[in-house]
């Protein structure tokens, strides 16, 4: 203080001054750390959540199973004549205007009927359809079968003209009619062997094998 004139310094003003400007940006600074913190763990957090609700539905999608189609060489069934010794048991298929709707549930009756009688479905084995246009037949191959069953349906010993069809179920017709064009007549007998199955049917290329006896 000055004893004559009892006025406040003003030295000391400047001093404080920037102690309090030097001292305001610090919790500023903390409080947008603080903040970026919490959002960057928040964020986190919620990927994670996201991350293992994408892993639970994953697993809970069930995943279709591969068919079990068989993988044909053309080369051994296109064009040729051979005896095919195999047995079949033989069960109703409806059919409209050719088109088995149920032939999936026609062949799962086959099999129970089958084995119900004793007779032993071969796995992943010939299934033949008949082509009929309404009261068709599908035959699913067996062992063990009585040939004397009028269910049971034998090719033992019979010689059968085949032929490979790269053809969609609604446009197999013009093989058939080019089978009757190869041999000259039409067979007393035509079966067709689906080597394909709605899953496959789009992407494989040999997609039924006619099987014909002249």
């Amino acid at each position: 203080m000055d004893p004559i004139n009892p006025q406040p310094n003003s030295a000391p003003t400047p001093a404080v001054t920037p102690v309090v400007q030097a001292a305001t940006p610090a919790p500023v600074n903390q409080a947008a750390q603080a903040a970026a913190n919490m959002a960057s763990s928040a964020a986190s957090s919620a990927a994670n959540a996201a991350g293992n609700m994408a892993k639970n539905l994953a697993s809970a999608i069930p995943v279709p199973k591969l068919c079990k189609c068989p993988t044909i060489n053309a080369a051994d069934w296109d064009k040729k004549k051979q005896i095919i010794n195999k047995t079949f048991y033989k069960a109703f298929s409806p059919r409209i205007f050719s088109y088995p709707f149920s032939f999936v549930i026609d062949v799962f009756r086959a099999q129970k009927a089958a084995i119900a009688k004793g007779y032993k479905p071969v796995e992943n084995g010939m299934v033949l359809d008949d082509g009929a246009m309404f009261f068709g037949s599908v035959m699913i191959e067996v062992t063990g079968a009585n040939t004397n069953d009028p269910d049971v349906y034998s090719l033992e010993g019979k010689e059968a003209y085949t032929k490979v069809s790269r053809s969609s179920m609604m446009q197999i017709k013009n093989d058939i009619t080019d089978v009757e064009t190869e041999l000259g007549k039409k067979p007393a007998q035509l079966f067709i062997w689906w080597t394909s199955c709605p899953i496959c049917m789009i992407t494989k290329d040999v997609k039924a094998v006619l099987i014909a006896l002249p």
